[in-house]
């Protein structure tokens, strides 16, 4: 059984039980839980200037828009608030295929012990310091509603502020 610890998306109740593969329950599935040494941060993107296996079209014109598309990450820090989620070792692959722009790494989540989590490639975090830095960067506006959402599915949990670049509606498109 492995322990992976989320911070963004993937700690919606409905996200948990897609990566789990059945219906979940707090407690039983997942629980809230604290990562000390580490906090949230926009540091990993999708160079929309790039080809690559997903890109991002401005809804207005239908055009791929020449920026770089911002997602939460850890980094070194504070603490960062999460969810511990429980589930088979075997689909710990597919969780490694959807977070194309991260790498898992083992930490030991406070009262937990040891889990794994995702941060960004080397090349990831680049690209997204490079485009907060000249301008280019944006956030996916439903990116940003569906982390808001699942942060408040657990009382207390944070929203991940301040953002570092706008926020853009962008339609997602998987090649």
């Amino acid at each position: 059984m492995a322990a992976v610890f989320a911070y963004g998306s993937l700690v919606a109740p409905a996200t948990i039980a897609e990566l789990v593969g059945r219906p979940v329950g707090r407690g039983r599935d997942y629980a809230r839980a604290r990562l000390t040494g580490w906090s949230r941060t926009w540091n990993v993107c999708t160079d929309n200037t790039l080809d690559g296996p997903v890109v991002y079209e401005d809804p207005a014109n239908g055009r791929r828009a020449p920026i770089q598309v911002l997602f939460l990450a850890i980094e070194p820090g504070d603490s960062v608030e999460g969810v511990l989620i429980r589930m088979s070792d075997d689909r710990l692959p597919a969780l490694d295929a959807r977070e194309g722009n991260y790498r898992r790494i083992s930490v030991d989540v406070d009262g937990f012990g040891p889990a794994w989590t995702y941060v960004a490639k080397p090349e990831s975090g680049e690209r997204a310091r490079r485009g907060i830095a000249a301008g280019t960067a944006r956030i996916r506006r439903e990116y940003l509603d569906a982390v808001i959402a699942a942060c408040a599915c657990h009382e207390g949990m944070p929203a991940p502020l301040p953002l570092p670049a706008p926020v853009v509606g962008l339609t997602r498109i998987r090649r």
